[in-house]
Protein backbone atom coordinates (compact mmCIF):
# COMPACT_ATOMS: atom_id res chain seq x y z
CA UNK A 1 0.00 0.00 0.00
CA UNK A 2 0.78 3.17 -0.52
CA UNK A 3 0.63 4.69 2.86
CA UNK A 4 3.73 6.98 3.01
CA UNK A 5 2.69 10.34 4.54
CA UNK A 6 4.48 13.28 5.04
CA UNK A 7 4.16 13.39 8.58
CA UNK A 8 5.32 9.74 9.17
CA UNK A 9 8.76 7.98 8.43
CA UNK A 10 8.64 5.30 6.09
CA UNK A 11 8.73 1.41 7.52
CA UNK A 12 11.60 -0.47 6.47
CA UNK A 13 10.23 -2.99 3.61
CA UNK A 14 6.62 -1.20 3.37
CA UNK A 15 5.82 -3.11 6.78
CA UNK A 16 2.09 -1.92 7.47
CA UNK A 17 -0.11 -4.85 9.34
CA UNK A 18 -3.25 -5.11 8.02
CA UNK A 19 -6.52 -4.95 10.31
CA UNK A 20 -8.84 -7.81 10.31
CA UNK A 21 -11.94 -6.43 8.98
CA UNK A 22 -9.92 -5.47 5.44
CA UNK A 23 -9.89 -9.55 4.61
CA UNK A 24 -13.36 -9.96 6.00
CA UNK A 25 -14.44 -7.43 3.61
CA UNK A 26 -12.76 -9.42 1.10
CA UNK A 27 -15.12 -12.34 2.31
CA UNK A 28 -18.02 -10.76 1.86
CA UNK A 29 -17.52 -11.18 -2.32
CA UNK A 30 -15.40 -14.05 -2.54
CA UNK A 31 -16.03 -17.17 -0.75
CA UNK A 32 -13.05 -18.03 0.53
CA UNK A 33 -14.81 -21.24 2.63
CA UNK A 34 -12.05 -24.16 2.06
CA UNK A 35 -9.74 -22.44 -0.19
CA UNK A 36 -5.71 -22.69 -0.24
CA UNK A 37 -4.06 -19.81 -0.01
CA UNK A 38 -0.77 -18.70 -0.41
CA UNK A 39 0.16 -15.63 1.38
CA UNK A 40 3.31 -13.96 0.22
CA UNK A 41 3.76 -10.35 2.67
CA UNK A 42 2.50 -11.91 5.56
CA UNK A 43 4.20 -9.25 8.01
CA UNK A 44 3.11 -9.73 11.63
CA UNK A 45 1.21 -12.84 10.36
CA UNK A 46 -2.70 -10.91 11.02
CA UNK A 47 -3.75 -11.04 7.63
CA UNK A 48 -3.24 -14.88 7.63
CA UNK A 49 -5.25 -15.33 10.71
CA UNK A 50 -7.85 -13.28 9.59
CA UNK A 51 -8.26 -15.81 6.13
CA UNK A 52 -8.36 -18.83 8.44
CA UNK A 53 -11.03 -17.21 10.26
CA UNK A 54 -12.85 -16.84 6.94
CA UNK A 55 -12.64 -21.06 6.38
CA UNK A 56 -9.76 -21.16 3.94
CA UNK A 57 -8.93 -24.77 4.57
CA UNK A 58 -5.17 -23.70 4.39
CA UNK A 59 -3.37 -20.36 5.20
CA UNK A 60 0.33 -20.56 3.67
CA UNK A 61 2.38 -17.97 4.63
CA UNK A 62 5.37 -16.59 3.66
CA UNK A 63 7.58 -12.84 3.42
CA UNK A 64 10.88 -12.36 2.22
CA UNK A 65 12.45 -12.22 5.90
CA UNK A 66 11.44 -14.56 8.98
CA UNK A 67 9.41 -12.14 11.13
CA UNK A 68 9.56 -14.73 13.31
CA UNK A 69 5.35 -14.81 13.78
CA UNK A 70 5.22 -18.67 12.73
CA UNK A 71 5.21 -17.98 9.12
CA UNK A 72 5.90 -21.23 6.64
CA UNK A 73 8.89 -19.56 5.17
CA UNK A 74 11.11 -16.92 4.27
CA UNK A 75 10.56 -16.83 0.59
CA UNK A 76 11.21 -13.92 -1.91
CA UNK A 77 7.63 -13.68 -3.74
CA UNK A 78 9.22 -11.57 -7.07
CA UNK A 79 11.96 -14.32 -7.16
CA UNK A 80 11.63 -17.91 -8.74
CA UNK A 81 11.14 -19.54 -5.44
CA UNK A 82 7.82 -20.85 -4.85
CA UNK A 83 6.32 -23.06 -1.91
CA UNK A 84 5.61 -27.06 -2.81
CA UNK A 85 1.66 -26.65 -3.18
CA UNK A 86 -1.22 -26.01 -4.97
CA UNK A 87 -3.11 -22.94 -4.06
CA UNK A 88 -6.64 -21.34 -5.32
CA UNK A 89 -6.11 -18.12 -4.52
CA UNK A 90 -2.62 -15.57 -4.47
CA UNK A 91 -3.55 -13.10 -1.63
CA UNK A 92 -1.91 -10.49 0.10
CA UNK A 93 -0.90 -6.60 0.99
CA UNK A 94 2.09 -5.87 -1.21
CA UNK A 95 4.34 -3.66 -0.29
CA UNK A 96 4.23 -0.70 -2.28
CA UNK A 97 7.54 0.87 -3.04
CA UNK A 98 8.76 4.17 -4.65
CA UNK A 99 5.78 5.03 -7.20
CA UNK A 100 4.27 1.66 -7.00
CA UNK A 101 6.94 0.01 -8.30
CA UNK A 102 7.05 -3.02 -5.86
CA UNK A 103 3.13 -3.22 -5.94
CA UNK A 104 3.14 -3.04 -9.80
CA UNK A 105 5.45 -6.32 -10.57
CA UNK A 106 3.68 -7.86 -7.22
CA UNK A 107 0.71 -7.90 -9.75
CA UNK A 108 2.73 -9.32 -12.72
CA UNK A 109 4.64 -12.16 -11.06
CA UNK A 110 1.31 -12.90 -9.41
CA UNK A 111 -0.23 -13.03 -12.92
CA UNK A 112 2.49 -15.22 -14.05
CA UNK A 113 2.26 -17.41 -10.66
CA UNK A 114 -1.37 -18.41 -10.82
CA UNK A 115 -2.78 -21.30 -11.42
CA UNK A 116 -5.63 -22.36 -13.90
CA UNK A 117 -8.35 -21.32 -12.30
CA UNK A 118 -6.58 -19.36 -9.88
CA UNK A 119 -7.29 -16.30 -8.07
CA UNK A 120 -4.93 -13.36 -7.18
CA UNK A 121 -6.44 -10.75 -4.36
CA UNK A 122 -4.19 -7.34 -3.56
CA UNK A 123 -5.06 -4.93 -1.54
CA UNK A 124 -3.96 -1.67 -3.47
CA UNK A 125 -4.93 2.04 -3.38
CA UNK A 126 -8.21 2.59 -5.00
CA UNK A 127 -7.00 4.88 -7.62
CA UNK A 128 -4.08 2.36 -8.47
CA UNK A 129 -5.79 1.21 -11.76
CA UNK A 130 -6.27 5.15 -12.99
CA UNK A 131 -2.58 5.28 -13.98
CA UNK A 132 -2.58 4.74 -18.01
CA UNK A 133 0.83 3.07 -17.65
CA UNK A 134 -1.00 0.81 -15.36
CA UNK A 135 -3.49 -0.11 -17.91
CA UNK A 136 -2.16 -3.73 -18.99
CA UNK A 137 -2.83 -5.03 -15.67
CA UNK A 138 -6.62 -3.21 -15.65
CA UNK A 139 -8.74 -2.06 -18.25
CA UNK A 140 -6.07 -4.01 -21.05
CA UNK A 141 -5.75 -7.53 -18.69
CA UNK A 142 -8.31 -9.63 -19.91
CA UNK A 143 -7.91 -11.87 -16.26
CA UNK A 144 -8.59 -8.47 -14.26
CA UNK A 145 -11.89 -9.66 -13.56
CA UNK A 146 -13.05 -6.98 -10.60
CA UNK A 147 -12.26 -3.94 -8.02
CA UNK A 148 -13.77 -4.16 -4.60
CA UNK A 149 -13.78 -0.65 -2.94
CA UNK A 150 -13.31 0.09 0.92
CA UNK A 151 -15.98 2.05 2.45
CA UNK A 152 -13.97 2.59 5.35
CA UNK A 153 -10.44 3.62 5.27
CA UNK A 154 -7.68 1.67 6.78
CA UNK A 155 -5.62 2.94 9.70
CA UNK A 156 -2.17 2.29 9.28
CA UNK A 157 -0.65 4.60 11.37
CA UNK A 158 -1.11 5.07 15.39
CA UNK A 159 -1.05 8.72 16.50
CA UNK A 160 0.77 9.08 19.97
CA UNK A 161 -0.24 12.85 20.57
CA UNK A 162 -3.34 12.30 21.72
CA UNK A 163 -5.23 12.83 18.49
CA UNK A 164 -8.00 10.96 16.66
CA UNK A 165 -6.65 8.73 13.77
CA UNK A 166 -7.82 10.60 10.43
CA UNK A 167 -6.70 8.59 7.43
CA UNK A 168 -6.44 9.93 4.51
CA UNK A 169 -6.18 7.02 1.83
CA UNK A 170 -8.80 4.98 -0.08
CA UNK A 171 -8.09 1.16 -0.54
CA UNK A 172 -9.60 -1.40 -2.54
CA UNK A 173 -8.90 -5.15 -3.36
CA UNK A 174 -7.86 -5.63 -7.14
CA UNK A 175 -8.99 -9.49 -8.01
CA UNK A 176 -7.29 -11.44 -11.12
CA UNK A 177 -8.40 -14.32 -12.17
CA UNK A 178 -6.99 -17.04 -14.48
CA UNK A 179 -10.06 -19.58 -16.13
CA UNK A 180 -11.03 -20.54 -19.62
CA UNK A 181 -12.24 -17.97 -22.19
CA UNK A 182 -15.35 -18.89 -22.20
CA UNK A 183 -16.22 -17.85 -18.40
CA UNK A 184 -14.39 -14.26 -18.80
CA UNK A 185 -16.64 -11.65 -18.33
CA UNK A 186 -15.88 -7.36 -17.89
CA UNK A 187 -14.54 -6.66 -14.53
CA UNK A 188 -17.36 -5.28 -12.05
CA UNK A 189 -16.86 -2.97 -8.90
CA UNK A 190 -17.82 -3.92 -5.81
CA UNK A 191 -18.20 -2.03 -2.37
CA UNK A 192 -17.50 -3.61 1.03
CA UNK A 193 -18.02 -3.80 4.23
CA UNK A 194 -21.89 -4.11 4.30
CA UNK A 195 -21.61 -2.39 7.33
CA UNK A 196 -19.34 0.57 7.38
CA UNK A 197 -19.02 2.62 10.23
CA UNK A 198 -19.70 6.45 9.18
CA UNK A 199 -16.50 8.19 7.94
CA UNK A 200 -14.64 10.72 10.46
CA UNK A 201 -15.90 14.37 9.79
CA UNK A 202 -14.20 16.35 7.04
CA UNK A 203 -11.41 18.70 8.20
CA UNK A 204 -11.21 20.48 5.25
CA UNK A 205 -8.57 22.95 6.74
CA UNK A 206 -6.27 19.63 7.77
CA UNK A 207 -6.61 18.61 4.39
CA UNK A 208 -5.37 21.68 3.10
CA UNK A 209 -2.14 21.28 4.83
CA UNK A 210 -1.65 17.58 4.55
CA UNK A 211 -2.21 18.35 1.10
CA UNK A 212 0.71 21.42 0.76
CA UNK A 213 3.39 19.02 2.49
CA UNK A 214 2.66 16.14 -0.04
CA UNK A 215 3.46 18.40 -2.69
CA UNK A 216 6.33 20.24 -1.17
CA UNK A 217 7.94 16.43 -0.11
CA UNK A 218 7.29 15.42 -4.13
CA UNK A 219 9.56 18.64 -5.41
CA UNK A 220 11.92 17.43 -3.15
CA UNK A 221 12.23 13.50 -3.81
CA UNK A 222 11.93 15.26 -7.49
CA UNK A 223 15.25 17.33 -7.11
CA UNK A 224 16.94 14.49 -5.10
CA UNK A 225 16.90 12.37 -8.28
CA UNK A 226 17.89 15.49 -10.35
CA UNK A 227 15.02 16.80 -11.69
CA UNK A 228 14.12 20.42 -11.70
CA UNK A 229 11.97 22.13 -8.73
CA UNK A 230 9.16 24.09 -8.36
CA UNK A 231 8.88 26.99 -10.69
CA UNK A 232 5.79 29.49 -10.62
CA UNK A 233 3.66 29.41 -13.57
Amino acid sequence: MGKHGSEYARIERDHYPTPSWVPQALAEHVDLRGLTVWEPACGDGGMAAALRRQGCARVYASDIVDRGNGQDEALDFLSAQSPKLRFDLVCTNPPFGKRGKLATAFIEVGLQRLENPGLLALLLPCDFDSAKTRARWFGDCPHFVAKIVLRKRVIWFQRTDGKREAPRENSAWFLWQRSPPHLRHPPVILYAPANAAAELPYDAADDFSRSIDDCYRAVRERVAAGGEGWKPR
